[in-house]
């Protein structure tokens, strides 16, 4: 099972003690607010990048438009270059937070879901379509038992299944059976 959480050097994780990962609407605190994060967004990420230290997957989810369902063919990434964001001043994009607190972070459930749902997994063993319908079932209950958003935790389960081994039809399956949540 992959770590969540990746391993950073020392200077990243300083890096990253000062990227406020609120959302960009938050009032900027200073008038260099967003200088500053922006700019430690920027060297993190290439930090990250240069020694490879991303999980394949998780670049995948970024850079790969069969994993952003709805993109209408485009990755997440050629959607901020459609927007006329290009090259580095992707990672400086307010929008590319949450990209980065994925590739840093992983998934964006309570601990306890992430063990659950992965003990589930590891349950089963080798996961075959029949599993689907069930692991579905079970990823909607445990957004209704931890009141998640069914809209956030959708995604954020097709996240954890592909980082789980699940090819990327089961990862979806999965996500939209979340989604019908009610």
């Amino acid at each position: 099972m992959p770590r969540r959480v990746i391993e950073l050097t020392d200077d990243e994780a300083a890096l990253l003690a000062k990227i406020d990962f609120s959302p960009p609407s938050q009032p900027q605190r200073t008038p260099g607010y967003w200088a500053a994060v922006s700019d430690a967004a920027l060297e993190l990420t290439k930090s990250l990048i240069s020694r490879n230290a991303i999980p394949e997957v998780r670049t995948k989810y970024f850079t790969d438009p069969a994993f952003n369902i709805g993109g209408r063919g485009r990755s997440r990434s050629g959607i901020f270059e459609k927007n006329g964001t290009r090259g580095e001043a992707i990672f400086r994009h307010a929008h590319f937070l949450k990209y980065l607190h994925y590739f840093v972070y992983g998934p964006n459930l309570p601990s306890n879901v992430l063990t659950t749902f992965t003990n589930r997994l590891t349950e089963i063993g080798f996961v075959t379509s029949s599993d689907l319908v069930p692991l579905g079932r079970f990823a909607r209950q445990l957004v209704r038992e931890n009141h998640l958003d069914r809209s956030d935790a959708a995604e954020e389960f097709f996240k954890l299944a592909l980082e789980s081994g699940l090819e990327l039809h089961e990862a979806r399956l999965i996500r939209d059976s979340v989604k019908a949540s009610r």
